[in-house]
């Protein structure tokens, strides 16, 4: 556990400036995770979202995933000083599973980085970075999300990035049934917006991808018209409100297209909700006088009237953290023996056996309750023997050579671990 790091930056700790300066997608998340193998980390997972990106590792050198960084962007060393931090061991497991609760997005308590938790690790898997340590952690991570959201009200009501844009929007046009809405992006942040927008049933839904069979498929479900991102320019002109939320490395709307529309709009301002990671909207936007733009930034400051009650519950979301990073911890380091303890256990079950094999034929007619109470004795007998030994193994996991010992001691060292019924015991995976 003590090769345990993550190294990352958040909405906490850098502007959206620098954060999408590290966005890691597709090939880029590709090309990162092979390079992190290359300096010799053993497991790396990326956490990559509109807030944050966190480095999950297995490396004894916090610097080599702070060079990385560094050179990722061809910054000088330092550069990311105050942007950058590092949680180690325990606090590293703490720190991701307050993540994956929600505890520590920008919208508390949001319902989509529990997804993109998953979705990190899934994408990890898929390069072949993920070993014992990440996968066992990221898939407890994944049920303290869930636990959380299911034990607290952090989970009763689904917060988002995408809905807190959705009720800026609101904000700007709340006679939405008239409003013709654009959404670029078919991803999560995209989906997401798509569905909160359908109970306010709009006059129309625009979706665009640079994949048409992916805002086809949207579309399906929900009403919308889907489109490729070619014809953006064609339906600029009915919008009333855009949503953006791709992971294009460039901008998608700019002063040049969308000066054209200042004559045809005839009062009408067009508010734009850029939800991506690089932003999808050149900021020189705003200096277009029917353009009310917000990004990642700006929704910071749009007021959440259900803040306070989910905030209560943090107390009792903390709670349930820690008790599940004591949980795992203790699972982490007594996992070492288990196998040891468990082939222990067998090989005393096997000689009881035995014994109670050669015994039981010798004394005569026995009942059904008669020899359940030798079953039971010899049992209890066993176990107490074992109690001991098996809590001092799980005391001496620092201690040099202690498990060696303790095998030679109970003739463990090349006994294969067998069930009473002769057949060898495979460890769970």
């Amino acid at each position: 556990m003590q090769s345990l790091v993550v190294v990352g930056l958040s909405h906490r700790t850098a502007s959206l400036e620098t954060r999408e300066r590290f966005a890691f997608e597709g090939e880029a998340l590709r090309e990162a995770i092979e390079r992190l193998r290359e300096r010799g980390v053993d497991e790396a997972v990326i956490l990559s979202t509109c807030n944050r990106t966190e480095i999950y590792a297995c490396t004894p050198y916090d610097d080599l995933l702070v060079d990385f960084l560094h050179e990722w962007e061809g910054l000088p060393p330092g550069a990311l000083f105050n942007c950058l931090y590092t949680r180690r061991g325990g606090e590293a497991v703490e720190h991701l599973f307050r993540v994956a609760a929600g505890l520590d997005s920008q919208v508390l308590g949001e319902s989509e980085i529990l997804a993109q938790v998953k979705q990190a690790w899934e994408n990890a898997r898929a390069c072949g970075s993920v070993g014992v340590l990440l996968n066992s952690l990221f898939q407890r991570a994944v049920a303290v999300g869930k636990r959380v959201r299911a034990e607290t009200t952090l989970g009763r009501q689904a917060v988002s990035v995408a809905s807190i844009a959705v009720r800026a929007a609101l904000e700007h046009k709340p006679n939405i049934g008239d409003a013709t809405i654009i959404v670029i992006g078919t991803g999560t942040m995209g989906r997401r917006v798509v569905k909160d927008l359908a109970e306010f049933r709009p006059k129309a839904i625009y979706i665009l991808s640079h994949t048409f069979s992916y805002a086809s498929a949207l579309a399906n479900d929900t009403g919308a018209i889907p489109l490729a991102l070619g014809a953006l320019q064609q339906v600029l002109g009915e919008a009333d409100i855009i949503f953006t939320a791709t992971t294009a490395p460039h901008p998608i709307l700019d002063v040049t297209c969308l000066s054209p529309l200042s004559q045809q709009r005839e009062g009408r301002p067009l508010v734009i909700l850029d939800l991506g990671v690089p932003r999808n909207t050149d900021p020189a936007v705003r200096l277009l006088p029917f353009v009310r733009l917000y990004d990642l930034e700006d929704l910071k400051a749009v007021s959440d009237a259900n803040y306070e009650a989910r905030a209560r519950e943090v107390p009792a979301a903390l709670r349930i953290i820690e008790q599940e990073v004591d949980d795992y911890l203790t699972w982490w380091q007594t996992r070492g023996v288990a196998p040891l303890i468990a082939e222990l256990q067998e090989r005393a079950e096997h000689i009881r056996r035995q014994q109670l094999e050669w015994a039981l034929p010798k004394m005569g007619e026995l009942d059904a309750h008669q020899q359940r109470i030798i079953e039971q004795m010899t049992a209890r007998i066993v176990k107490q023997l074992l109690h001991r030994p098996i809590s001092e193994l799980r005391n001496l996991l620092d201690e040099d050579g202690a498990l060696p010992l303790f095998a030679r001691l109970f003739g463990l060292e090349k006994q294969e671990p067998v069930l009473a019924g002769g057949s060898a015991v495979e460890e769970d995976r």
